[in-house]
């Protein structure tokens, strides 16, 4: 099928805001990182085309096709976790990218679309007002967030369950489950606390009280505060950061992306960002609400609540308003596997879409 053709078939509502949202993420990246080193936006360039071809490819098969082999997905996704666990790269004392040479594998960022697409298949088949269903579901989550969280990354480990933990109500389960499911993780809190790695318990201490330890734990957000306040309404402009370009900002490129925003382009950036992801996923929700199909309901809202969760999750701890988790902003972040992730949700969603068409097409000509 010519390109051409692929694009008129595309729901411009959903890829506009992703591609749009990845081009400030391009202009980000390459205003604080291109004159120290060049290499991070021009792979950035290459992940984007790559996350552009898999959504063009993954969005023309058909996704009751996809669906069918979700649980062989998730298999593979557990074997990489597996892996990336014995034979993982280790950055900064975490072992979650296989190293491939020209690029690196996460395989965490991948397992977020094949969980939900699991999910989305188990709950068709099976009611999730069921004890046994509501059990069998959140085991299935807790086999790739266990090995998840041994690498050690508590942020996506806890986006996994939130995301699960979304779907099920979603999906129509015994709200009793959930409440008792809220009160023993609540009981539960002493031992998830011991867990915790030491870099961890500090994140979540200091953010009850950042002035605690604002040369260590709470550095990271102590600085992404203060290049919020540094840019105001239009920014300080781009290249002109002095957080990032002077690197008192960590991780400017990635987790604290958007704070590097905040201080180029000011409130007006952020408020721009903000817009984009408020369609997005607001096209999201009401493409969910317009299907009648069980599995493409559960997996459409579930896209939605991941897409806007790490948003959220993101946004708030560059605020200081959540601990430091680890977690990138959605479709801006420089990062291929989170960039991969995100379009391999549109793309499932765009499969989806076509679905309907073609079955509307179907009944007109007959």
């Amino acid at each position: 099928m010519p390109i051409a053709k692929l694009f008129i078939k595309i729901d411009l509502l959903i890829f506009i805001p992703a591609i749009l949202l990845s081009c400030f993420g391009l202009l980000i990246i390459y205003s604080v990182s291109f004159e120290s080193d060049p290499s991070f936006f021009y792979r950035q360039v290459f992940y984007l085309i790559f996350s552009i071809g898999l959504f063009l490819l993954v969005s023309q098969i058909s996704f009751k096709t996809i669906i069918q082999f979700s649980f062989i997905l998730y298999s593979l996704i557990i074997l990489l976790l597996i892996i990336t666990n014995f034979f993982g790269s280790e950055v900064q004392g975490s072992v979650r990218w296989l190293d491939f040479g020209l690029v690196k594998l996460q395989a965490s960022e991948l397992a977020k679309p094949v969980v939900v697409l699991a999910l989305s298949l188990f709950f068709a088949k099976h009611p999730a007002k069921k004890l046994k269903n509501f059990l069998i579901s959140a085991i299935l989550v807790v086999i790739p967030a266990v090995l998840i969280l041994r690498q050690p990354d508590f942020g996506n480990f806890f986006i996994l369950f939130l995301i699960w933990f979304f779907i099920v109500f979603v999906a129509g389960t015994n709200i009793i489950y959930l409440v008792s499911l809220v009160l023993i993780s609540a009981v539960s809190f002493p031992l998830l606390w011991n867990l915790l790695a030491s870099y961890q318990k500090a994140r979540v201490t200091t953010f009850f009280n950042p002035n605690f330890d604002p040369q260590g734990a709470s550095y990271n957000v102590v600085q992404a505060i203060i290049a919020f306040g540094s840019g105001q309404l239009i920014g300080r402009g781009l290249g002109r950061g002095t957080q990032s370009h002077l690197n008192f900002l960590p991780a400017e490129r990635t987790d604290f992306i958007f704070a590097s925003t905040g201080e180029e382009l000011g409130f007006l950036g952020i408020s721009i960002i903000l817009l984009l992801f408020v369609f997005l996923v607001y096209r999201l929700v009401k493409l969910a609400q317009s299907t009648t199909q069980i599995e493409e309901s559960i997996f459409i809202f579930g896209s939605a609540f991941a897409i806007f969760l790490q948003f959220f999750i993101n946004t708030a701890v560059n605020m200081g308003i959540l601990p430091a988790t680890g977690i990138t902003l959605p479709f801006v972040s420089f990062g291929g596997s989170s960039l991969a992730s995100m379009f391999l949700f549109l793309a499932l969603v765009q499969s989806i879409i076509n679905q309907k068409k073609e079955k509307a097409d179907a009944v007109l000509t007959s």
